[in-house]
């Protein structure tokens, strides 16, 4: 059977979806087997970042949970989605059932499709160590690489960090060096935790880290 990648995202939490959504325009930002510009059959580059950058931020808007920021962020979830799914044919007609392009994607491939070695969860990442960054209100994240990880999530928060509601998706990666977090406020303290994320789902977070930003 050829292979082929999944486009359902409605079984995915918010969280999890905007991490999907982060890995795919990741991934297929300066993608080699996939190089611009796409055909007009498929969004463009362009549209897939801004869509995502709508969805996230009416995503951290709708946590206050005001149902007009609720409403957009549904709204936007569903233009996001829209425009993975078109991507989809467009990339599948490239990769010509060619599992080893298609996992270049951030898409997610049909088990049938792919030869798993079991159904083990990923273990928390190793050598999780937090650093100030160059710029102001920067900071480094640094772990061990996960071999069976395709991605990377990192949560923050400054409450209290056994409280699950507090933590916030901050980024996602598809390595495990060179993360960096912008735009935090210099002054404050952040406790920042990490998981991979592989073909079996989640895995298991990090140990939280608390450091103050400067």
């Amino acid at each position: 059977m050829q292979a082929k990648l999944i486009i359902s995202f409605e079984h995915l939490s918010e969280s999890d979806f905007l991490v999907k959504a982060e890995t795919i325009v990741t991934a297929m930002t300066g993608n080699s087997h996939y190089a611009e510009p796409w055909p007009p059959q498929a969004p463009t580059l362009a549209e897939l970042t801004l869509a995502l950058d709508t969805y996230k931020k009416d995503y951290h808007a709708s946590i206050s949970r005001d149902t007009a920021k609720i409403a957009q962020r549904i709204n936007s979830r569903q233009n996001l989605t829209e425009l993975l799914k078109r991507l989809v044919s467009y990339l599948e007609f490239i990769a010509q059932g060619d599992t080893q392009i298609l996992t270049t994607t951030g898409y997610d491939l049909r088990k049938d499709a792919v030869h798993s070695s079991g159904n083990e969860i990923l273990s928390a990442p190793s050598d999780f160590r937090v650093s100030h960054g160059i710029k102001k209100g920067t900071l480094n994240i640094h772990i061990a690489s996960l071999p069976d990880a395709g991605s990377y999530e990192v949560q923050i928060t400054q409450g209290d960090p056994n409280v699950e509601t507090n933590w916030q998706h901050a980024t996602s990666s598809l390595t495990s060096f060179q993360i960096l977090l912008e735009d935090l406020i210099p002054t404050q303290i952040y406790w920042l935790r990490i998981r991979g994320i592989g073909r079996n789902g989640t895995g298991a977070w990090a140990e939280p880290i608390s450091i103050i930003v400067i």
